[in-house]
């Protein structure tokens, strides 16, 4: 059964250098199984914070370890590679919160290319030294040497065909890469 499984997550790492598809499978872990790396980090950040969430993600790159936190009304997502190096830093925000040059770069390129849209989910993601990015979640510092990009999780349909996607864009609404997403498909019921 090990053989199997290593076959079919081979398969699909591979398969992901060639595809514009996402999959992601999260399952909750406890923190006793993350890296003390990463729980420190969070830790360093959110220490007054009860509800840490940890979860292992498993996509079509590999594997991720990403903690959930909320805080001050924002849900925080950061995620690390299983060696506790960080990743990224994500967090939820409302369309109308970007700067209006952007929003108006996403709005027209959903236009130009979709029949019809709707946007599910927008998160600010961060791309950065762990250390800079520690200091401006503290509001330790205003640096502005990390990348910024939003994530925009929507529904499009194109020439009749209905389909969920994932975008990315850049800080100043330039479109960086659009992805399918791909939902499992369940052999039972959910209740």
């Amino acid at each position: 059964m090990k053989h199997t499984w290593l076959l079919v997550v081979l398969f699909l790492m591979v398969n992901s250098l060639y595809s514009q598809d996402k999959f992601e499978k999260e399952s909750r872990i406890k923190s006793s199984e993350v890296s003390m790396k990463a729980t420190d980090y969070v830790e360093s950040i959110f220490s007054g914070s009860q509800k840490i969430k940890w979860y292992l993600e498993e996509n079509l790159e590999g594997m991720a370890v990403e903690a959930k936190i909320k805080e001050n009304r924002t849900i925080y997502s950061i995620k690390f590679d299983t060696l506790g190096n960080l990743q990224d830093i994500e967090f939820i925000q409302r369309f109308d919160q970007l700067p209006i040059r952007a929003q108006q770069k996403i709005t027209d390129y959903f236009q130009g290319n979709y029949d019809r849209y709707k946007i599910r989910k927008i998160q600010i993601q961060w791309i950065g030294d762990a250390n800079l990015l520690r200091s401006v979640l503290l509001k330790e510092t205003q640096s502005q040497q990390y990348e910024v990009n939003y994530e925009i999780v929507f529904s499009g349909r194109k020439d009749g065909d209905r389909q969920s996607y994932e975008a990315i864009f850049s800080d100043t609404g330039e479109h960086i890469k659009t992805k399918k997403i791909i939902s499992r498909n369940l052999n039972h019921l959910i209740y």
